[in-house]
């Protein structure tokens, strides 16, 4: 939780100013989209990259992504990177939905002198 972070940098000796989720004062944060959507689903082809999270293509892209590996369209290991960076996206969309992870935790500190 982001509390420890903070309470770490207190522990550390550092004056703490200010810690929070500099998300929620972005202007995705403010009435806009969350700072997530673009990890989410969408069936829509032009919502890329959340086209690639919906059920089909999850199951597809890794597919095509071999067959180019296939035919030197792209170097091998794409279709394995890929995989485990749309896992991970699904992972941090479902933490940011869930309020229990930010990319954004801001914190302000100063070590007295």
């Amino acid at each position: 939780h982001t509390s420890v972070c903070t309470k770490a940098l207190g522990d550390a000796g550092f004056e703490v100013f200010e810690a929070r989720d500099f998300m929620l004062d972005s202007p995705l944060g403010q009435g806009g989209e969350p700072w997530y959507m673009p990890l989410t689903p969408s069936w829509n082809p032009l919502k890329w990259p959340r086209f690639q999270f919906n059920p089909v293509m999850f199951r597809l892209m890794p597919i095509i992504l071999r067959f180019f590996e296939f035919v030197k369209l792209v170097p091998e290991g794409t279709a394995k990177t890929q995989v485990m960076l749309q896992a991970g996206g699904v992972g941090c969309a479902q933490g940011g939905a869930m309020g229990c992870f930010t990319p954004a935790w801001l914190m302000v500190g100063r070590k007295p002198m």
